[in-house]
């Protein structure tokens, strides 16, 4: 049964009996993990009220070969994150980033995955109230990209042409990118001012305002191309929420 050592993202927490944790990891180098985390909730334990979704810390396990359930043996603090549960906004973007990363990361070592929840978490918790639920829509959208479902926001998909600043398009989610208005299609009626904020927010900067077509988008794509109609309720807070 190795022993192994390594940075680590909490995703999520349940409890286990009266005493234990389940945790669920995105460490630096081995992936996605399942830690138990005994007696994590006994009050004297130095773990108690430390185990909590979006903390970063240093964890050593014993991992079980074959098994998809591992053992905490330690856990240091680096950094709590509990700030994000004061506003709603916040944390609901949080858990979005979250359950995504439970949903697709892949199996073995992502640095860039790592980096974009860590940096994600980071921009949320520094975010203010107003700006929570902008920053919470480009950083999602940025995990998106690493995940591999970047949308296609600067060609026309029917037929090929860039279409440029100034003017709009149709936003077709089943097929996740952009139309011209040239070619006949459904979607989502974007002007020139709503085009320019998906593009903003797909490369991960924070536009100045939102409104609901971009955030109708984010969750339609993410609920067609990763959720596969699963509801995420986290997310459906996050796009009731104006920004």
């Amino acid at each position: 049964m190795p022993i192994v050592t390594t940075s680590c993202l909490v995703l999520q927490t349940y409890r286990f009996g009266d005493t234990s944790k389940i945790l669920r990891l995105l460490t630096r180098d081995h992936g996605p993990l399942s830690a138990l985390a005994r007696g994590a909730l006994r009050p004297r334990s130095r773990m108690s009220g430390v185990l909590e979704p979006f903390v970063e810390g240093v964890v050593t396990l014993y991992l079980k070969p074959n098994r998809d359930l591992h053992t905490l043996s330690g856990f240091e603090l680096v950094r709590s994150r509990q700030a994000l549960g004061a506003d709603m906004a916040r944390f609901a973007g949080a858990s979005v980033l979250a359950e995504l990363v439970l949903r697709l990361a892949p199996s073995e070592r992502d640095d860039p995955l790592y980096e974009t929840l860590r940096e994600g978490l980071d921009a949320l918790l520094e975010a203010s109230v107003e700006t929570a639920p902008r920053v919470a829509a480009a950083r999602i959208w940025k995990l998106v990209g690493v995940l591999g479902f970047e949308p296609s926001l600067e060609h026309c998909l029917s037929c090929g042409r860039h279409v440029p600043p100034g003017e709009g398009a149709r936003f077709d989610t089943m097929e996740g990118g952009i139309r011209c208005l040239r070619c006949p299609a459904g979607g989502h009626s974007l002007d020139p001012s709503g085009l320019q904020t998906l593009r903003t927010l797909s490369e991960n900067r924070v536009p100045p305002q939102l409104s609901g077509p971009q955030m109708l988008i984010l969750k339609e794509f993410i609920r067609v191309h990763i959720a596969e109609d699963i509801r995420i309720r986290s997310l459906d807070f996050l796009t009731a929420t104006d920004g």
